[in-house]
């Protein structure tokens, strides 16, 4: 019997709703046909639907899912290299990303467009992107990022089509699974591809189909140890951990399986380096497995242990998510939250989810970040202090990591891969972001439109530290300046020695919060009172004048922007602004003690 896809733990969920925000039984009902209407979430095996005394295989439920996944092809049109310049790059919104390289859906075999993977040959130095889509997996070489080149197709197994296609790489060789087909996992020797003549349509190195493994929604490599992890399967292990041992990438090994936790959706393992001494140097998987994150040890794949099985405030599907590089915090994509939040009434922001994980047996949330955007976000990787996310119809989005302890995060850079406009039940746009190239290019997979090769300009971000306080000045417009204060609990204060527009001289006061370079502060101008000794504060005159911006790019470097209020007669503008003095004790680069 075929197993199926439905939206996993309904019941609970919509139990949930109830207790909270419904108003009676229709809306109950209304809400699931939205629910269901609008998105399929990961595929249950028997056993799940034994559990949720659901029909197995509820083909009701199929066929909704089918149609939640039939995204409509979009298509565009590549016309060359665009810089992103005014917040565009040709038709797409971006901001500090540029478009190398595009190709369309029709170019790379057609179908629909799903998760991604890249590999570098070493040896040649060139690049190649591995393209998931609903009926194969693409081939495409980015070496010269403006003129890719699909080089074949490596078709489905038994020709079934997909909406989820996964792809890892170990040793030279692609590791690729699919859901709710009998697929297998294929594997293919990449190396095959430094020598095609012409497009090629491909057949797989080896079909692994050990430990009765048929199909699975994701693939999760450890490249330190060999050992693939086959999650979400809907035929054994509950869903859980489907163990193999691939160092013979061409004849793969059924190993083990863990089924404590039921139904892995995504997950990370590696050998651990984090902060807690009690499992340093363990194998250790970081599970998102619906409602929580599971940390499993696997260093034994005989005896595999729970470390911890932790839920989060806001949870409503645990999608995805990626450690930081000192594997002190994990950052979660929760899939179902933003729908769920904006059919309650209440704010559908996209949202990442900060997990400390400085003690593995009892992890805590500290937080989210809420993006100024609303879409569903999917998956994302972390490099070199930033996390890319791919958020479906809002495309890459880029944020520097802050004080992950209060989960701040700054949007840096973004490109929208799909122009339509944006809402948290449309599952269409960008599917997956690789990162992970040494020659600065990130590649997207989208959905609607094919393969995306990008490059952010990420310039370095110099954080606001204490050494930044002081007196600033334009040296092009000397007799006017900033006296800059850097206050505890990311606080600031501003003051701007200027003039009105009648040549009087004038102090506008600027008091706000800063996160990481930027601080934003709001304007009062003060006028009534008069000279010592005749000063009495009570006649002092607050008026609202607006808003300052203060960004740092260095220890001696910031931009200074103001915006005033409507009406005032003043006219926004920006300064470049160097030191003119410090404040006693604090040098360039060092805060006092």
């Amino acid at each position: 019997m075929l197993p199926i896809c439905a939206l996993i733990h309904y019941n609970e969920r919509i139990k949930g709703i109830n207790q909270t925000t419904m108003k009676n039984k229709l809306y109950l009902i209304l809400l699931m046909a939205a629910f269901v209407h609008v998105t399929a979430w990961a595929c249950h095996t028997p056993q799940q639907s034994a559990k949720l005394n659901k029909m197995y295989p509820d083909w009701d439920f199929v066929k909704m899912m089918h149609k939640a996944h039939n995204q409509p092809y979009k298509g565009y049109q590549f016309n060359g290299p665009a810089a992103c310049e005014n917040g565009q790059a040709d038709v797409f919104a971006c901001h500090n990303v540029d478009l190398l390289g595009h190709l369309d859906l029709n170019q790379i075999g057609g179908g629909q467009g799903s998760d991604s993977w890249g590999w570098k040959h070493e040896t040649s130095g060139r690049y190649f992107a591995l393209v998931g889509r609903s009926n194969g997996t693409s081939f495409v070489e980015i070496t010269d990022p403006a003129n890719p080149v699909y080089l074949g197709n490596l078709p489905s197994t038994n020709g079934q089509a997909s909406a989820w296609r996964d792809i890892k790489t170990y040793q030279d060789h692609a590791f690729i699974v699919a859901d709710d087909i009998e697929h297998g996992m294929q594997v293919f020797n990449l190396t095959r591809l430094l020598n095609v003549q012409g497009v090629q349509t491909f057949t797989p190195d080896h079909l692994y189909e050990g430990g009765g493994f048929v199909s699975a929604h994701n693939i999760v490599i450890n490249e330190a140890t060999g050992f693939a992890y086959l999650v979400g399967g809907q035929n054994n292990c509950l869903g859980g951990l489907h163990m193999v041992n691939i160092q013979n990438p061409v004849s793969p090994q059924y190993t083990a399986c863990y089924d404590a936790d039921g139904y892995t959706h995504d997950a990370q393992c590696l050998i651990y380096a984090g902060p807690d001494s009690d499992h340093l140097g363990r194998e250790i998987c970081f599970a998102s497995n619906e409602d929580t994150v599971t940390i499993v040890d696997v260093t034994n794949k005989n005896n595999p242990t729970m470390l911890s099985r932790t839920g989060y405030n806001g949870q409503q599907y645990t999608h995805q998510g990626w450690l930081t590089a000192d594997q002190k915090y994990f950052l979660i994509d929760d899939e179902l939250d933003e729908l769920v939040r904006r059919d309650a009434g209440l704010s559908d922001h996209t949202r990442t989810y900060v997990m400390d994980l400085t003690d593995l047996d009892n992890p805590v949330l500290t937080g989210y970040h809420e993006a100024d955007g609303v879409a569903v976000d999917h998956n994302q990787y972390i490099v070199d202090g930033h996390t890319y996310q791919a958020n479906y119809i809002r495309g890459l989005r880029i944020l520097k990591l802050g004080d992950l302890a209060a989960a701040e995060m700054t949007e840096v850079a973004y490109f929208d891969t799909y122009p339509d406009p944006d809402n948290t039940s449309n599952f269409g746009g960008a599917w997956n972001v690789y990162p992970f190239f040494d020659n600065g290019v990130v590649m997207v997979s989208d959905v609607n439109r094919g393969v995306f090769i990008l490059r952010p300009n990420l310039a370095e971000i110099v954080d606001i530290e204490a050494h930044h306080s002081g007196l600033w000045i334009n040296p092009d417009q000397g007799g006017h300046g900033l006296s800059v204060d850097v206050l505890p609990n990311n606080q600031m204060v501003i003051f701007w020695y200027t003039y009105d527009t009648q040549g009087n001289q004038i102090w506008l006061l600027g008091a706000g919060s800063y996160a990481n370079n930027l601080a934003t502060l709001s304007v009062n101008m003060t006028r009534g009172a008069l000279f010592p000794p005749l000063f009495n504060s009570s006649d002092v005159e607050f008026t609202e004048w607006g808003t300052f911006e203060f960004e740092v790019s260095a220890c001696d470097a910031a931009k200074f922007r103001w915006t005033p209020n409507p009406g005032l007669g003043y006219e926004a503008g920006s300064l470049s602004m160097v030191p003119l003095a410090r404040n006693a004790g604090l040098s360039c680069e060092q805060d006092s003690e």
